[in-house]
C-alpha cells in the first residue's frame, strides 16, 4: 500500500500479535507500522474502545484528518446495541443528538457480538464515504457471509460446530464469550480444536489457550501450519498451558482426525448441548509443512463429511 492515499481508513483494535523473528520484533514496532494507515488517509474511522485510543486520536490530529468513532453500547457517532428481542440481532444509530438516525433492527448472517462491532465499523465507513444514514444500503451488512468466519454447521439438536479463523488470545476470547452469551443458558459443553503456526507469533500458543481457559471443557490440539517445527511439539507446548484441572486435553494428528475426534466425543456426550469450535484455519485449504504448501480439504469440508452431510 506504499504510496496510496485512502479516502477512509478504519482502525478497529490493536493487541499483541505477529511478533517473532520473521515478523515484528516488538509490539511497539507492530503498532507503529499499523498506525501508518492514519497518515495515509483522508478520514479515520476509529473504535471508541480501542486500546491506545488517545494516541490514535493524536495521530489523526497530526495528520489533519477527521475522526468518526464507532462503539458497541458506547458514546460515538455510530453506535450498535443488542436487540432486546433477538439475541443475534442489533440496532444501529448514526449521528449525535437530535440529528441522529436509528436504523431498523438487523441481524447478521455472521453471528457474534464482535461481528456486530465490525458492522458498526462498516456502517461508519459507508457513512463517512457519503452514504446517507437513511439509505437501505446500510442494511447490506446483514447479508454478508465470509467462508471460515463464524461458519455454523448443525450436527443435530445437541451439536453445533463453528469453523472460525480465531488464532490468538483476543479472537479466541471473543469467540468463547459469544458462545457463552448466546448459549450460556443451555450450559454448553465446549470443545476447542486448535493448533498454531510454527516459526512465528510464538505467543499465540499461550494466548489461544488463555482465551478459552476455564470455559472450554475439552481441548484437542492438532496441526496448523507448523512449517519447519514438529506439530506435536507445538501441541505439547499448548497443552502445557492448560491449567484448569477439570479440562480434558488430547493431542490428535492429523487435523482431519482431530476434527473427527471432537465430533465423536461430542456425540458421546449427547446428554449435553455441545459446541465444537474448530479454529485457526477458517477456509484455508493448505497447511505449510517444511516450507511447502500441502493440500488440505478445509475445516468446513471435513466437518460436513464427518457429520455425514
Amino acid at each position: 500500500v506504499y504510496g496510496l492515499t485512502f479516502d477512509v481508513a478504519a482502525f478497529l483494535n490493536i493487541s499483541p500479535d505477529h511478533i517473532s523473528p520473521i515478523e515484528h520484533p516488538t509490539f511497539e514496532d507492530y503498532f507503529h507500522c499499523k498506525r501508518q494507515i492514519i497518515a495515509n488517509s483522508r478520514a479515520l474511522v476509529l473504535g471508541a474502545d480501542c486500546d491506545h485510543h488517545d494516541l490514535l486520536r493524536e495521530d489523526a490530529k497530526a495528520a489533519g484528518i477527521d475522526v468518526t468513532e464507532f462503539a458497541m453500547e458506547g458514546d460515538a457517532q455510530v453506535v450498535t446495541r443488542l436487540d432486546p428481542n433477538n439475541k443475534e440481532g442489533f440496532i444501529a444509530t448514526i449521528g449525535d443528538g437530535e440529528r441522529s438516525v436509528t436504523l431498523e433492527p438487523m441481524a447478521l448472517d455472521m453471528t457474534g457480538e464482535f461481528n456486530i462491532v465490525n458492522a458498526a465499523a462498516a456502517i461508519a465507513i459507508a457513512h463517512r464515504a457519503g452514504v446517507p444514514a437513511s439509505s437501505q444500503a446500510m442494511h447490506a451488512v446483514q447479508n454478508v457471509q465470509v467462508p471460515g468466519r463464524m461458519e455454523r454447521i448443525r450436527g443435530g439438536d445437541n451439536l453445533l460446530v463453528y469453523v472460525d479463523f480465531a488464532h490468538n488470545y483476543i479472537s479466541v476470547k471473543s469467540l468463547v464469550d459469544e458462545i457463552e452469551r448466546v448459549y450460556g443458558e443451555r450450559n454448553p459443553r465446549i470443545t476447542l480444536v486448535s493448533g498454531t503456526t510454527g516459526g512465528k507469533a510464538i505467543d499465540r500458543r499461550e494466548g489461544i489457550v488463555k482465551g478459552a481457559l476455564g470455559r472450554v471443557e475439552s481441548f484437542i490440539f492438532t496441526l496448523d501450519d507448523p512449517n519447519f517445527e514438529d506439530p506435536t511439539d507445538i501441541a505439547r507446548q499448548m497443552q502445557s498451558y492448560v491449567t484448569d484441572p477439570a479440562a480434558q486435553t488430547q493431542i490428535v494428528m492429523p487435523r482431519e482426525d482431530a476434527v473427527a475426534k471432537a465430533i465423536a466425543d461430542a456425540r458421546e456426550h449427547n446428554d449435553r448441548f455441545n459446541v465444537v469450535l474448530v479454529i485457526g484455519k477458517g477456509d484455508e485449504t493448505r497447511n505449510i509443512i517444511n516450507g511447502k504448501p500441502v493440500p488440505y480439504e478445509g475445516d468446513s469440508v471435513v466437518v460436513r463429511r464427518v457429520l455425514g452431510e
